[in-house]
């Protein structure tokens, strides 16, 4: 990261060639650590309230989500392994959304193309899976398939959209995918893996990053690949050196340290062993993240981006910021635990083996619906032909430009949804998204041209309330193997 484009701007070259070469004495200086006791009790804090939002996320998102899903079960696993009380229920539920999200993606993953849009989501899935334990499989493999699939740039990958600072980072989007596939081991993975590696070398070593969300995934994927360990080193330094007099990081230039900065700057840093705890730049980072905790557990961060998805409240607290919010407080929560000793040396699926079994029963894609042939034809003569001529130009896999990142030609389309979240909640047309649409009652979402009839609004009522029966196929969709 070029310093200069973090640091305020009153500095000078002299100050800035100064604090990078302080950095190391930084690394070196002792301080007194943090008592244990403040770090649980910080913990025990906030684990309720990443348990009871990623549960409530579960019933409120039919997708897999990276905030409330993937963030917290990184830490939940992290607070079981060092001995925190966890609901273990809810921890497995949420491995069992990762993957079969992941299930349910692999016949658009071998046409090149994920519900999610792009890489972020199913490279985020892989990563909770793996430190839970999850060993590669034919399911996995697959995303890896669609990963090394995916040219549109040769030496990286690029997000689906601008929701910073979470989601809008070629360097996030490209670890992600990076540790995705460095999991798998099969030979012929393994070698086209290599390739695709090398070149994204050349492109990590010369593309500096702009942001503290920047260079944490450029120092994550420098460390993966190994290639230039000064180049490492040096990203290493200069992101330690952004750290502000208060202990923590800013997201850039124009902000405040802030929490969600500080955790992913400390995780990033002590994962690839750039910092130890017990240095004391993490010992003042831990500190900071003590001092800004509210007092209900959670870490508050102002979002500083537009509304991608219809705002739910999951229980997290801060209002409208509790998306960002609750993925801070899991990531200061996560670099927190780093300096806790664990008391289970093993991912949680090695001693847990049954749970293994329990995510592959609830994975299971297109499990046959049990309606009648009745209602089937209801869809077939009432619903389809209006969803072909008023939906399908803009929300379907034949569509020349997709909108809204939302495909309604496919029952698992509606059921993921696109950006503003699920557009199908079988059994409730009033939280449909698509009902929600078609009777024009919400001037954010895209209405029909022209008003439906009131008898074929009631046909779609009638439909979701009966479960959404839809005989439709996923396109190219095939029996799956989970072995």
């Amino acid at each position: 990261m070029k310093l200069s484009r973090l640091l305020r701007p009153s500095l000078t070259g002299t100050v800035l060639l100064v604090l990078v070469c302080l950095a190391p004495a930084a690394i070196a200086e002792k301080v007194a650590p943090v008592p244990l006791a403040e770090l649980r009790a910080a913990v025990t804090k906030a684990l309720p309230l990443l348990e009871r939002s990623s549960a409530f996320a579960l019933q409120e998102r039919a997708c897999f989500t990276c905030h409330h899903g993937a963030h917290a079960s990184l830490v939940l696993h992290d607070a079981w392994a060092r001995g925190f009380g966890i609901n273990t229920n809810n921890f497995e539920d949420q491995l069992a959304r990762a993957y079969r999200g992941l299930v349910e993606d692999r016949p658009r993953f071998k046409e090149g193309w994920s519900i999610a849009g792009t890489a972020d989501g199913p490279g985020t899935a892989l990563w909770m899976l793996e430190v839970a334990g999850w060993k590669p499989d034919a399911t996995t493999a697959s995303a890896a398939e669609y990963f090394l699939s995916d040219t549109k740039f040769a030496d990286h990958w690029a997000p689906p959209m601008k929701r910073l600072p979470t989601v809008g980072s070629e360097f996030t989007t490209t670890y992600l995918v990076l540790r995705g596939l460095h999991q798998e081991q099969t030979p012929e993975l393994a070698i086209r893996t290599r390739k695709r590696s090398s070149e994204v070398a050349r492109w990590l070593l010369a593309t500096p990053a702009r942001d503290t969300e920047d260079s944490v995934h450029r120092l994550r994927a420098l460390h993966l690949l190994d290639v230039d360990e000064a180049a490492f080193k040096k990203e290493a330094r200069e992101l330690i050196a952004v750290q502000a007099v208060d202990g923590g990081w800013p997201q850039k230039l124009d902000t405040e340290s802030d929490a969600y900065a500080t955790g992913t700057t400390l995780a990033a840093l002590h994962d690839t062993g750039a910092l130890t705890v017990q240095d004391a730049a993490f010992q003042r980072g831990l500190r900071y993240l003590l001092q800004n905790q509210a007092t209900d557990g959670s870490w508050h961060v102002r979002k500083r981006t537009h509304d991608v998805q219809p705002f739910f409240d999951s229980s997290f607290p801060h209002g409208v910021d509790q998306f960002i919010s609750i993925s801070a407080t899991s990531w200061a929560s996560y670099a927190l635990l780093r300096a806790i000793p664990k008391k289970q040396r093993q991912p949680y699926l090695v001693t847990h083996p049954q749970a293994i079994a329990r995510v592959l029963a609830s994975a299971q894609p297109n499990v046959p619906q049990h309606f009648a042939d009745t209602q089937f034809a209801f869809f077939r003569e009432k619903i389809e032909p209006v969803l072909a001529a008023r939906c399908y130009e803009c929300h379907s896999t034949q569509a020349k430009k997709l909108k809204a990142n939302l495909y309604l030609d496919t029952r698992g389309g509606m059921l993921a949804g696109g950006d503003s979240g699920p557009a199908l909640r079988p059994s409730d047309a009033d939280r449909s998204l698509l009902f929600r649409a078609i009777v024009n009652d919400n001037l954010e979402l895209m209405p029909p041209k022209h008003k439906l009839p009131a008898a074929v609004i009631a046909d779609f009522r009638k439909w979701i309330e009966t479960g959404a029966p839809d005989p439709r196929p996923e396109p190219g969709a095939r029996p799956m193997s989970y072995k």
